[in-house]
């Protein structure tokens, strides 16, 4: 996604980030650094079935939550895949915890009618300058959001690693700079399975797919990528496509 930083050379993206943290605590002393939390929600397989009035009411209180929590600010991105996957959403959560996001995450209706199974990351190391404030902008964006895994080749202890990720920071530099990708960056390696970071690009999935064969750190085999349709709220993010 925008961002990211593996392996030893993970120095590198932290750095940065704990440098944009040292700013905001020097212009807000009493601030904590924000940790954002990344969290997918799926459908399970054993979810149960509503019947159409009761999956409308349910749908209603999930979405009074959203707003709830987004008021309160928990929860600064929410939004749902576009393709028809057992991934149905996300939420990113400012939060002092994984355990925290979790409750958080835990406490939304449709969770807990087992009809939405949350997983949690993070923290997710991305620029808090990324996301912002909609300050009562309406509509709905499409974006692309990938969700970057551990490729065949997949070693953070290899040599060559650091090459690699000077290449794949530039060359995020680059399509951020030219209004392609609003947000990324990677969890940390103690989370558990394959993946280890998300990215969230501002063009359709063609595009996204096109650019991620030109990235650097993907066309040395040490990620892979899953590539879904999603959307959110116009302001959030720097500005995505129209819905289709």
């Amino acid at each position: 996604m925008r961002r990211t930083a593996f392996g030893g050379v993970l120095l590198f993206g932290l750095m940065a980030l704990a440098g944009l943290a040292f700013a905001q605590a020097e212009a807000h002393p009493n601030a904590k650094p924000s940790q954002y939390f990344f969290v997918l929600l799926s459908r399970p397989a054993n979810a149960p079935q509503l019947s159409k009035e009761a999956g409308e009411k349910l749908q209603d209180e999930h979405m009074a939550n959203i707003h709830r929590m987004a008021a309160e600010h928990k929860l600064v991105i929410a939004g749902p895949f576009l393709d028809d996957t057992a991934l149905r959403g996300i939420f990113v959560f400012q939060a002092d915890s994984a355990a925290q996001a979790q409750e958080w995450a835990n406490g939304d209706p449709a969770v807990k009618a087992g009809r939405l199974s949350p997983e949690v990351h993070g923290p997710w190391l991305v620029d808090p300058r990324a996301i912002h404030d909609p300050a009562g902008a309406e509509g709905f964006e499409q974006y692309t959001l990938v969700l970057l895994k551990r490729g065949d080749k997949w070693n953070p202890n290899a040599p060559e690693l650091g090459d690699v990720m000077k290449e794949h920071h530039a060359y995020i530099k680059q399509i951020t700079d030219q209004g392609k990708l609003a947000i990324a960056g990677p969890f940390p390696f103690s989370d558990p399975g394959e993946l280890i970071g998300a990215s969230i690009f501002q063009v359709g999935g063609e595009q996204t797919a096109k650019l991620l064969q030109d990235d650097p750190i993907v066309k040395a085999g040490l990620l892979k990528t899953e590539i879904h349709p999603w959307g959110t709220g116009k302001g959030v993010l720097a500005a995505g496509q129209p819905m289709q």
